[in-house]
């Protein structure tokens, strides 16, 4: 019973535990390196194309693997773009939590290098704030405020031992949509292959319940951003990919126009773009290929 307990507590972490950017260079020379594809086309298509449609969508939804630094530096590329659109965007951060939102609204563009430590970046376990640093600096530059978009932590832990929640966290989920029976079980699904079936399934439900709240949580983030007082006039979201899908995550609780990129790293042997899960127009309007990181074994970490 223990390890179940363990697995719950600590799936505040989820995508970010132990991770490190690092240059991503391992098949720089694959044929869908670099390229950009509309799903609901089967296309592929120009990044002024993709930013036109940004910067008409009330949402903007950025996925990214946590240890690619290039995904990072594509994400300033678009935070920078619609900063120079003429909207006002605001930019909501997975990685940072309710408690750091002052340090977000304090930040400085000549002092940018010193907001990881102020947001505890990598004492968090998020790979090193310079490889992030684009994002707040593009941001920055053309003036558009920074949220956390995290749930508080406390209330993670409550939700995954089935504690007690605070009334506003207990307010935003009664009033959020809910799995259907088949969202739940591939959701159920999905967990136990990611972490290579190595959790006792009793810990499964609980990561499932804390999954929904991190993506609800999210969304009502990037709501409130629109309302005074930040009053933006949309929202872009840098999250892990799996929190930008639109079939269960963050933008199937949002109403109004959304648009969905998913920055995948190519897969050796795999040359067209229909061979990756992440080409599906249900799931992202756009995949943008980028070099991998490396080729370990996620399953290798685990005992």
């Amino acid at each position: 019973m223990r390890s179940v307990l363990v697995a719950a507590a600590l799936i505040c972490a989820l995508d970010s535990a132990g991770v490190r950017a690092a240059p991503a260079e391992l098949y720089s020379d694959h044929p869908l390196n670099g390229s950009l594809w509309d799903t609901r086309s089967g296309r592929t298509v120009s990044e002024d194309r993709l930013l036109r449609e940004a910067q008409a969508a009330d949402w903007v939804l950025v996925g990214e693997k946590h240890d690619n630094a290039e995904h990072h530096r594509r994400q300033a590329e678009i935070v920078a773009a619609l900063g120079r659109s003429g909207r006002r965007f605001a930019v909501v951060w997975e990685m940072a939590d309710p408690e750091h939102a002052a340090a977000l609204k304090d930040a400085r563009a000549d002092s940018v290098a010193d907001l990881g430590e102020a947001l505890d970046w990598e004492g968090r376990g998020w790979p090193a704030w310079p490889e992030y640093q684009p994002i707040a600096e593009a941001a920055l530059a053309a003036g558009l405020p920074m949220l956390p978009g995290k749930p508080a932590p406390d209330e993670v832990r409550a939700l995954a031992r089935g504690g007690e929640l605070s009334e506003a966290t207990t307010t935003i989920l009664a009033a959020a949509r809910q799995y259907s029976a088949a969202m739940q079980a591939d959701l159920l699904e999905e967990l136990a292959d990611s972490h290579c079936g190595k959790l006792p399934e009793a810990a499964l439900a609980p990561m499932a319940r804390v999954q929904h709240f991190w993506d609800v949580a999210m969304a009502e983030a990037m709501r409130q951003a629109k309302a005074p007082p930040v009053a933006a006039e949309g929202a872009i979201l840098i999250a892990g990919s799996g929190h930008v899908r639109e079939d269960r995550a963050v933008p199937w609780h949002l109403e109004g126009e959304k648009l969905t990129v998913a920055l995948v790293e190519v897969v050796r042997g795999q040359e067209s773009a229909t061979d990756y899960p992440a080409f599906d127009p249900r799931l992202f309007d756009y995949v943008w290929f980028t070099p991998r990181v490396d080729e370990k074994d996620p399953c290798a970490a685990f005992p």
